[in-house]
């Protein structure tokens, strides 16, 4: 049984900067290295200097009841003042498999904790550090010596950052790209983006919604544009500053059939001002930008509004994103859609009731949509100097093949 004179005298050799035993089992071997003054022993991080399972070396563990001081296994517990020739076997009680001190049968210094199991020094582990309280969670889940103490520190040293209990490189690490758990397909991640990931998407669709059925082709070419990036849930902002609530609603419930015809689901986050879309639109946060038909914008406003968002949206659909632009004639959503870089558009001409043709069926615009099929109320054709393509699907025109006729859905492939 370890006497309080000794167990005194410890804690004042501990005060004094004599190394006492550390466990290592909280920390780990993270992004490759440990953290300054811990070595890798077993796939875990330890102090070499002080660990009596690994004293001075990997796999060197001191007998029971030594300890180990700067790297060397002591038995003599009088070594650095911790007893003298006087005490009788000083050491007898140290458990050597935890690097703890057990209570002594009536010794009265020990503290109980919230288990009813014995508390005393060192105090050198996450559930008891630096006292017998004090729990070391995230983001300081690592119990460490500072300032001659034990307390709860990061896991890890900038710039590299916890993410699942491994210290990562936010700007480099393709598992945890820019934030703790986006992952990049290709593999390959450049300041904290996912580069030459996958071919971004814009879809420009001459129809608002104002009208729509559960299982029309509209709405099956809504679901196709929005649920083109492959996450479940699929994360949309949605740009609605001048659009009437009535079309809004009508949007979101056909985008609600068609995710429910193909087993998907989204969430909506609104983005009430074009300075909303800017702030926050990245491949990082969305998987798609929804720009709804803005046909209460006041005469002269869309067109200075595309031209705030075309970087903007340049840069996340060259990152992956997928843009999904809904128009009518009759406002000027041609311009916004022109000077956003979204399509060459001149002018949208209204076309209710006029029998529209999937041209292109193969495409995932296109794909399962029925031809022909009528158009419903607020469609509309558009003017543009862009001819069809192969990174410029015309999926819905006016015309049969082998005509173009003009374009109701254009999708604009956009490489990385």
């Amino acid at each position: 049984m370890i006497s309080a004179r000794t167990l005194l005298r410890a804690v004042l050799a501990l005060s004094l900067g004599v190394a006492l035993p550390a466990s290592c089992t909280s920390g780990g071997v993270v992004g490759g290295e440990c953290r300054d003054g811990l070595n890798v022993c077993a796939g875990s991080c330890v102090d070499l200097a002080r660990n009596s399972t690994h004293c001075g070396s990997c796999g060197n563990r001191c007998a029971p009841g030594m300890f180990c001081f700067s790297g060397v296994c002591g038995g003599d517990a009088s070594i650095d003042g911790f007893g003298d020739a006087g005490d009788a076997d000083p050491d007898a009680d140290f458990d050597a498999k935890s690097d703890r001190f057990p209570p002594g049968d009536g010794d009265t210094d020990g503290t109980v904790g919230e288990a009813g199991d014995a508390c005393s020094p060192p105090y050198n582990t996450a559930a008891q550090c630096g006292d017998c309280f004090t729990k070391c969670v995230s983001p300081t889940g690592l119990c460490d010596l500072v300032d001659g103490g034990f307390a709860c520190v990061p896991l890890c040293n900038p710039p590299l950052v916890e993410c699942a209990g491994k210290c990562v490189d936010l700007n480099s690490d393709p598992q945890n790209c820019g934030k703790c758990g986006n992952v990049c397909p290709s593999g390959i991640c450049q300041s904290g983006q996912c580069v030459g990931a996958v071919v971004g998407h814009v879809v420009s669709a001459c129809m608002n919604y104002q009208q729509a059925f559960q299982n029309s082709p509209q709405t099956l070419l809504l679901g196709n544009a929005v649920f083109l990036p492959l996450k479940d849930p699929v994360r949309i902002l949605a740009y609605e500053q001048y659009t009437p609530p009535n079309i809004k609603n009508k949007v979101i419930q056909a985008l609600g059939w068609a995710g429910t015809a193909k087993g998907r689901s989204f969430n909506i986050t609104p983005a009430t001002t074009s300075n909303d879309v800017i702030a926050n639109l990245s491949v990082l946060n969305y998987d798609t930008l929804l720009v709804y038909d803005q046909s209460n914008a006041p005469p002269g406003t869309l067109g200075a509004i595309g031209t705030s968002l075309a970087g903007p949206i340049d840069q996340f659909a060259k990152a992956g994103g997928t843009v999904v632009v809904l128009a009518s004639a009759g406002g000027e959503m041609h311009q916004l859609i022109d000077s956003a870089g979204v399509l060459p558009v001149s002018a949208l001409t209204a076309q209710t009731g006029l029998t529209l043709y999937n041209r292109a069926p193969g495409d995932a615009v296109g794909i399962n949509v029925l031809s022909p099929f009528i158009s419903l109320n607020a469609t509309c054709t558009m003017t543009t100097s862009v001819p069809p393509s192969t990174s410029n699907v015309f999926v819905v025109t006016d015309a049969p093949a082998p005509g173009v006729g003009n374009v109701v859905v254009v999708h604009r492939i956009v490489a990385p």
